[in-house]
């Protein structure tokens, strides 16, 4: 017979639980018997105990489905290895058929093609474990899954070349085997990738899996932590309510100091602290959560306030953390300036026709030079001469002060839909962004990149905040996801916050994503004047 157990507990000042009497409950919820003060140890054997094991039952489930996820990943790698010896390379054998795999030991390549399929398998195993991709969080998105998943693909496959190139058996290979079976891996990957997710939405929408999540803290981090709990979780998390000292209503499920009672009474899989300033307060709730099963995150100080990227960094005794302007720094910096020389060299090379069209158009039109020289402010403040094809009558610049009034854009920035200084050619090279490429001798000279926030006028910045000034922590660009995102039909600020969304989850996706959105914008000629 199974029994529970009904406990009667009393808090001291310093937050320590003393047992008063334990009591075993049957089936019935009858008293059985009161036991004893003398097993007062027994209280945290049977709610920890108890915690451990409702967490063990939730997440046996997803357990079994990842294991068997990979056991069936790793057994189609194998299959279609052999598949792909018994097209490529049987053939090649008189006398040995590529249905029977038992004549194919009598092939001495086989051998050493088994190698190279053990040492590869062997090495995906060994560092998907080590990644902990294994154990890692189901709330990653898809393509950063798919992202370490091909990333672990071509490292096993080449160090497995290198180390069968050791052992002198690598030239007996098919390289056009390996090839596909490299490309094979990946789309097998994806589709298992997608299938895994797919069954896991479909457990937590039956309730079959699902973490129970409490926040200690209802205040503004607090609160917008739940938003992203219903909208980013797919129905893995549950929230079932905060602990806060200071709020009361239907969501709040008591005191921070009740959190153990909690711990006891509901079923918790993860705790997340939002008031890590309260040091002692945290502190206290920290010894008594860690004798328990239950998953602790700590909301990091000042999140809300710098939207930067953190590194951990331990150069003194104390842990700390660096604040990052953006991703793009280190290698990622030389892989980007990398494709900005090979870029504006070869739409240098391409345009230098449509550059001499636009040259004598200009020149027949206006009196004036074929190049406006603009003083534009570059990456942390960096003044540089910014090059453009001239789109305005030759005096435009004296005659800004009698338009400044007349204004359409919010901010420091100046803007007229129907500005009289832009000539008729002018007009037509603004719209299609024609007057921008010669910047690509800019981009050429490391003063611009391809990609990145518009470089503004010095009197611009002059009146920046310091928010503002954020959009200056890399080199501005020819084109950048304010322009792909409305041009001049948005506002300052919204201009300013993409600029700085790029520049703090800058990524060679989202790099890809602008440059082919770019395109069809300039051809549109959307909000561009």
């Amino acid at each position: 017979m199974e029994y529970q157990y009904k406990l009667t507990t009393n808090e001291d000042k310093c937050g320590k639980i003393e047992v008063m009497s334990i009591i075993k409950l049957g089936k019935n919820g009858m008293s059985v018997e009161k036991l004893s003060n003398n097993n007062v140890q027994s209280i945290s054997t049977i709610h920890i105990g108890a915690s451990t094991e409702r967490r063990h039952k939730v997440s046996r489930l997803a357990s079994l489905l990842q294991r068997y996820i990979l056991l069936a990943k790793y057994l189609g790698f194998v299959i279609t290895f052999l598949m792909l010896v018994a097209i490529r390379v049987v053939p090649d054998y008189k006398g040995v058929s590529r249905f029977n795999p038992i004549e194919w030991v009598e092939m001495a390549v086989f051998t050493d093609y088994l190698w190279f399929l053990a040492i590869t398998m062997f090495l995906h195993v060994f560092m998907y474990v080590q990644s902990n991709l294994y154990n890692r969080d189901t709330q990653s998105t898809i393509s950063k899954e798919l992202f370490y998943e091909v990333k672990l693909i071509f490292v096993s496959f080449m160090v497995a070349l290198g180390i069968t190139f050791l052992l002198k058996t690598t030239f007996l290979y098919s390289r056009l085997t390996l090839v596909m079976f490299v490309i094979a891996m990946i789309v097998e990957s994806s589709i298992w990738i997608w299938l895994h997710r797919a069954i896991l939405k479909y457990l937590y929408r039956k309730g079959k899996i699902k973490k129970n999540v409490i926040i200690v803290g209802a205040g503004k981090v607090g609160l917008k932590l739940y938003e992203n709990i219903e909208k980013l979780s797919g129905g893995e998390l549950s929230f079932l309510g905060y602990l806060d000292d200071f709020k009361t209503g239907e969501k709040i499920l008591g005191k921070t100091s009740d959190l153990e009672k909690i711990l006891q009474r509901l079923e918790i899989d993860r705790v997340y602290v939002t008031i890590p300033s309260e040091k002692d307060m945290v502190e206290s709730l920290l010894r008594k959560v860690y004798k328990y099963d239950v998953d602790i995150r700590i909301i990091p100080e000042m999140f809300d306030h710098l939207s930067s990227v953190f590194a951990v960094k331990n150069d003194t005794d104390y842990p700390c953390l660096q604040i990052v302007k953006t991703p793009l720094r280190g290698l990622n910096i030389v892989l980007k300036r990398f494709a900005d020389i090979c870029g504006s060299i070869s739409l240098l090379m391409v345009l230098s026709p449509i550059f001499l069209i636009i040259a004598v158009l200009i020149k027949i039109e206006s009196k004036g030079g074929v190049f406006f020289r603009q003083q534009r402010i570059g990456k942390n403040g960096l003044p540089f001469m910014m090059l453009k094809f001239r789109s305005m009558r030759h005096d435009a610049e004296l005659f800004k002060a009698t338009l400044l009034n007349q204004n359409e854009m919010s901010g420091p920035v100046f803007k007229l839909r129907s500005d009289p200084r832009v000539t008729n050619i002018g007009r037509f090279i603004r719209k299609y962004s024609i007057d921008e490429l010669p910047q690509l001798w800019n981009v050429l000279k490391g003063q611009m990149s391809l990609i990145g926030p518009r470089p503004p006028l010095s009197e611009e910045v002059e009146k920046y905040s310091d928010y503002h000034w954020r959009r200056m922590d890399v080199l501005p660009g020819m084109t950048g996801l304010w322009q792909v995102s409305g041009r001049s039909n948005l506002t300052f600020e919204q201009w300013i916050d993409l600029d700085i969304y790029y520049i703090e989850n800058w990524s060679f996706t989202l790099e890809m994503k602008i440059l082919l959105k770019t395109v069809p914008v300039v051809i549109k000629g959307v909000g561009a004047y």
